[in-house]
């Protein structure tokens, strides 16, 4: 039996071989190769269309090990975010996923629950597993040992050929894809200072995050702009889950804030939450606003003003970036994601 038409034992299905494919195509098994293995060796367009579509037909699956073996790329990318069920790295990985498979590569993603070691197995684990790209999607943890052994595993990484990218505030200096979580936070709470609030209460992220110290710099940048002193008692810290965001709430009411703003959405939808089951009613008398714009935002039980951040987006251009790191085309600068206020029934001026 020939590697032109192997037969499947079990079942009888034809398995095409990249032989059936160039015959197909009515090219060269060369030819073939170079298009399906995303060689830069140059191909005609109406060939490498040829090519694409012949193997669509016939259901070619490229062996990936013989690739890499041939290429010394394994063609795939390790994605590294805190908690992959938190639908913020959720909506990212979906649009790295997006980008990589357009390209032929494909993702392995791991939650490192931000904890240091855990954090750094993933990246050894990485590293030993031989991707080609190692993508930081979550922030820094804001210590100087995860640092430091972060930069050495990272840094040996890069030296192999492999490449690093983050989307998010990061001691590691590598290629980014960026967004102003600081602008962006400044800005909303300057919609509640227009809207006539002054005591505005401030749920931050854990503060050991260097996102969270960014965002609560754009909390304290806005009051401070305005005159107004940052009350201690009305900047308490939480974990970016919705629980964290209710716990939060209830000690920051007894500050009596007009308004409260999360670091997160899934934090404001907490606050919410309680606020609802105290009897309180937003946003007749506690405004209450989040930042991301998650889906879950436009539904929550009182619609959720907050910063828009397209998070689809953000992974879609963080994968791009990857791939053409990889191809050894990087851009003329690193990109940056808009963000934008978003504007729900969640907030109102105080009464």
């Amino acid at each position: 039996m020939t590697s032109t038409a192997r037969d499947a034992k079990n079942d009888g299905i034809k398995i095409a071989s990249l032989r059936d494919v160039a015959r197909t195509a009515g090219v060269s098994v060369s030819t073939a190769s170079r298009v399906l293995s995303g060689s830069s060796h140059p191909v005609s367009e109406p060939t490498r269309r040829r090519v694409l579509e012949a193997a669509e037909r016939l259901g070619f699956e490229p062996n990936r090990l013989a690739r890499a073996l041939a290429t010394a790329r394994s063609r795939t990318i390790g994605v590294v975010v805190h908690d992959v069920s938190d639908p913020y790295y959720a909506e990212i990985v979906r649009g790295l996923e997006d980008a990589a498979g357009s390209r032929d590569h494909a993702l392995f993603v791991s939650s490192s629950d931000r904890d240091v070691d855990k954090e750094l197995a993933v990246m050894r684990a990485f590293v030993a597993n031989q991707v080609d790209a190692i993508v930081l999607v979550a922030s820094a943890i804001d210590d100087p040992r995860y640092l430091a052994e972060a930069t050495a595993i990272l840094d040996r990484f890069r030296a192999l050929g492999g490449v690093v990218v983050t989307l998010s505030e990061h001691g590691y200096t590598a290629p980014r894809v960026g967004y102003g979580n600081r602008e962006g936070t400044q800005l909303l709470v300057t919609h509640l200072l227009d809207l006539g609030h002054t005591r505005i209460g401030y749920i931050t992220g854990p503060p050991y995050l260097m996102v969270t110290k960014a965002r609560r710099s754009g909390y304290e940048t806005a009051m401070t702009e305005r005159g107004l002193r940052v009350d201690p008692e009305l900047v308490i810290a939480g974990d970016f889950t919705i629980e964290g965001g209710a716990r939060a709430a209830e000690k920051l009411m007894a500050a009596n804030p007009t308004a409260i703003v999360a670091a997160n959405d899934m934090m404001a939808i907490g606050a919410i939450r309680y606020l609802l089951d105290q009897g309180s009613r937003v946003p007749d008398e506690v405004s209450v606003a989040g930042f991301d714009d998650i889906e879950f935002a436009a539904y929550a039980a009182v619609p959720l003003t907050t910063v828009h951040v397209p998070l689809g987006e953000l992974g879609q251009v963080g994968g791009r970036l990857v791939l053409d790191l990889l191809e050894g085309n990087p851009p003329e600068q690193w990109p940056r994601i808009d963000f934008q206020l978003v504007i729900r029934e969640s907030t109102a001026p105080p009464r």
